[in-house]
């Protein structure tokens, strides 16, 4: 709304136009002006490359806490909303900007969760690898929170044909309307139809390539039992 009240470029036509069916305008009307849009927008230089894409800070955090169905996919890391204190200072992550941790899901029936974690990232042990007890077991115990879903994509499975695509990176849908994708150096906000509808392919090739259960929780306890028989040096 913002967007077009101060004359700045939206997305699309479309937006123009929802708003003139919203003022309850006549049919009529209302047809004229969304052919004035569409002409305005076909007649305009094409979208800027950054269009659909948000650096503002926070903004992972505000869809976090809004969205209805999250859908989670990491390659090595754990995925920040079941990374506790521990791992999340061991790996050198910032606190969030409002400096609550969000280490959890929520228990929320309304609100729906599912996290799928490559086998890299029970294998992957930031700094000394002490805080990996604390984080599997925060994985099991996620796993059984109201409303979460916990898988894990085998290693043998990444590149099987037919089976899920290539993880090259780990990002977060929210609900049909963003994606959120970390970098060394910023936080990435997608919100182009086109971009969210391939994540939401991708995110959908990789839970079908998953292990879900009993199943994902005897590989997280599995990665634990070699954590214990790992050198002690690594401690």
């Amino acid at each position: 709304m913002s967007r077009v009240e101060t004359g700045n470029r939206v997305a699309g036509a479309d937006v123009v136009i929802g708003l003139f069916a919203a003022l309850g305008l006549e049919a009529g009307e209302r047809d004229r002006l969304a052919n004035l849009a569409r002409a305005a927008y076909a007649g305009t230089a094409p979208r800027r490359v950054d269009a659909g894409v948000s650096f503002q800070p926070g903004a992972r955090v505000r869809l976090e806490r809004e969205a209805r169905v999250v859908r989670s996919f990491e390659s090595v890391i754990v995925p920040a909303l079941l990374r506790t204190a521990e791992y999340r200072d061991a790996a050198g992550f910032p606190v969030d900007a409002d400096g609550v941790g969000l280490a959890a899901p929520p228990d929320d029936s309304g609100r729906s969760f599912t996290f799928v974690l490559s086998e890299s990232v029970l294998r992957t042990w930031p700094g000394s690898g002490e805080c990996m007890p604390g984080q599997f077991a925060h994985l099991l115990a996620a796993a059984g929170r109201q409303g979460a879903r916990l898988g894990v994509l085998p290693a043998a499975l990444t590149g099987v044909p037919g089976r899920a695509v290539l993880p090259v990176h780990g990002f977060t849908l929210y609900d049909d309307s963003a994606v959120s994708v970390e970098t060394f150096t910023r936080e990435l906000t997608l919100t182009a139809e086109h971009d969210v509808r391939v994540y939401r392919e991708v995110f959908g090739a990789l839970e079908r390539s998953a292990v879900f259960g009993r199943e994902a929780r005897e590989m997280v306890e599995h990665a634990l039992l070699e954590y214990q028989k790992a050198p002690t040096s690594i401690h």
